[in-house]
């Protein structure tokens, strides 16, 4: 049997002082206030969570998305802009602190925060051993608008062999595109782990999306969802029935986990007639054999949509005018 402890961690916003914030107009626009009065205090809260992780055994956990809750300085693209070099020292901090705490217990981390490299910055999930030392890096490949002022997407969807089962991440707007959870799926992922700040193109419908992409793709999904006021939490467990195991319902600062058994495949019963008639009971090897890739051939055609640019700078900052006055939201 391979048992399994997983889980997800219900990130819980710092409240934002006037100094740090970027549209306040005493904004202090200093990276080494904002770490220390910011950042700092948001990433703590997810080692918080981390202890309470290790003194429960589990084997994996992830956190949320952008453990330093950085998103509001995608915005500015003003004079003040600090984000590449905020990603930098955030990136750094996250890496040092939550490697201590997955060689402490002995746990695989996934950590999903802001990560500057030589040619751009990613939105990055990292995966840290038990030894602490990170094996694995996804970068995200699906940016909403607003991540496209200032980050580039990554290329890549695979998957990772763990010393318990094969895993995969997709990050927040990732499994919006069923696409990409099905070729995690095609690469035998087991599990896919899912930090996230949004909850489906709505709140109500994000939990029917979470069941549909575990069931199609015969996987575990682990959905760690920021806690946000009046936004959706329902961080969650899922099962590759698209069954809910777990849930953190709509409170912040939340661990929510399960034990599975991964040697407890997804199978019909004999007497079941696509059973009988296939020969095949285990439903993601029938689906290999039944899927007609010849039918397929509009997915990689890029002519029929092309992709979205970053608006141009004056755009930008009459989109970040309307953040800062209230005149639209997020």
């Amino acid at each position: 049997m391979r048992k399994v402890r997983i889980g997800a961690i219900q990130l819980c916003e710092w409240p934002m002082e006037q100094r740090c914030n970027p549209f306040a107009d005493d904004y202090a626009a200093s990276v080494p206030y904002i770490m220390e009065h910011h950042v700092k205090k948001q990433v703590d809260l997810t080692l918080a969570r981390l202890d309470e992780a290790g003194a429960n055994r589990l084997d994996i956990v992830t956190t949320g998305e952008d453990m330093g809750v950085m998103g509001a300085y995608i915005a500015d693209v003003s004079e003040n802009n600090i984000f590449p070099e905020l990603a930098e020292a955030a990136a750094a901090y996250a890496e040092e602190q939550v490697a201590a705490k997955a060689r402490e217990y002995g746990m695989y981390v996934v950590a999903c925060y802001y990560k500057r490299y030589p040619d751009a910055v990613y939105n990055v999930a990292s995966l840290f051993d038990r030894t602490g030392q990170i094996v694995w890096e996804y970068r995200k490949t699906h940016l909403p608008p607003n991540e496209m002022w200032q980050m580039k997407a990554g290329n890549a969807l695979t998957v990772f062999d763990t010393d318990f089962g094969r895993i995969g991440v997709l990050i927040c707007y990732d499994m919006m595109f069923p696409e990409a959870a099905h070729v995690l799926a095609l690469q035998g992922v087991e599990i896919v782990f899912h930090p996230t700040a949004g909850y489906g193109w709505y709140d109500a419908i994000g939990e029917a999306t979470l069941r549909t992409r575990a069931n199609d793709g015969s996987m575990y999904i682990v959905t760690a969802k920021n806690h946000i006021h009046n936004s959706a939490g329902h961080s969650s467990v899922i099962d590759h029935w698209g069954l809910v195991l777990a849930d953190a319902g709509f409170y912040p600062n939340r661990l929510v986990w399960a034990e599975i058994d991964l040697d407890i495949t997804k199978t019909q019963p004999d007497w079941y007639i696509p059973t009988a008639m296939s020969g095949e009971p285990a439903i993601a090897k029938r689906t290999l054999i039944e899927r007609r890739p010849d039918l397929y051939g509009l997915l990689p055609d890029e002519t029929l949509a092309p992709m979205l640019t970053a608006p141009p700078l004056p755009r930008q900052l009459e989109l970040r005018d309307m953040l800062k006055n209230n005149t639209i939201h997020w």
